[in-house]
């Protein structure tokens, strides 16, 4: 293990004892992921910018990040493995077959595989098309994930990023999973694409909305 690594195990070791996280699961999500460990993979929908929730679901061990295979890619993906993250090489520009046939493999071995949908440079929120193109390939729900932290700093990126304050509490919205077909034409994908747009709003709205409705 690298220095890198090193530093990113032990920053786990913070995170996990640091923050309360509240779950709040659709009705399809709750079903889905029930059986924890044992369950089926699925393929989680996550926002760039919400990329530090994917630290408190676990195993991390069975997530599959696609990771660009470039110089800065490289330095990421030290620090994914020092979290226990598996890691993809790949990326729509370069060696995009090579990902795509690591991540094609990985679920084959029992891994959920994770797509930043609105990355790697937006627009923000908006979902790109390849994670529907996973979808019916590896014939894996698709589970959208977005989470909010009561008290947190965005950091001056095109994605916003969300850097939670210390020991603040997190919320995980679980939304309602998305099948794709076998064969679904690409007419169907699209639509499919923007309806998975539309559950990850409704996913981000009830995260950031969830606190201040609290305190009503």
């Amino acid at each position: 293990m690298n220095f890198l690594e090193v530093i990113c195990n032990d920053g786990l070791a913070i995170w996990d004892h640091s923050y309360r996280i509240i779950k709040i699961f659709a009705p399809g999500a709750a079903e889905l992921l029930h059986e924890g460990e044992t369950r089926k993979p699925v393929i989680w929908s996550i926002l760039h910018g919400r990329m530090v929730g994917t630290l408190g679901i676990k195993p991390r061990k069975r997530m599959t990040i696609l990771i660009s295979p470039s110089r800065d890619g490289e330095m990421i993906a030290r620090g994914a493995r020092g979290m226990g993250f598996s890691i993809a090489r790949g990326s729509s520009k370069q060696g995009a077959v090579r990902g795509a046939l690591e991540l094609v493999d990985a679920v084959k071995s029992g891994n959920d595989l994770v797509f930043m949908v609105d990355g790697p440079r937006g627009p923000r929120f908006s979902v790109k098309p390849g994670i529907i193109r996973m979808a019916e390939i590896t014939q894996t729900p698709i589970q959208p994930f977005v989470c909010s932290a009561k008290s947190t700093m965005w950091m001056p990126s095109w994605d916003k990023f969300m850097a939670p304050n210390w020991s603040t509490p997190i919320v995980y919205i679980f939304g309602e999973p998305l099948h794709v077909p076998a064969g679904a034409s690409d007419e169907l994908q699209e639509s499919l694409r923007a309806e998975l747009e539309n559950r990850m709003e409704t996913c981000r709205l009830s995260a950031d909305n969830f606190f201040e409705a609290m305190r009503k």
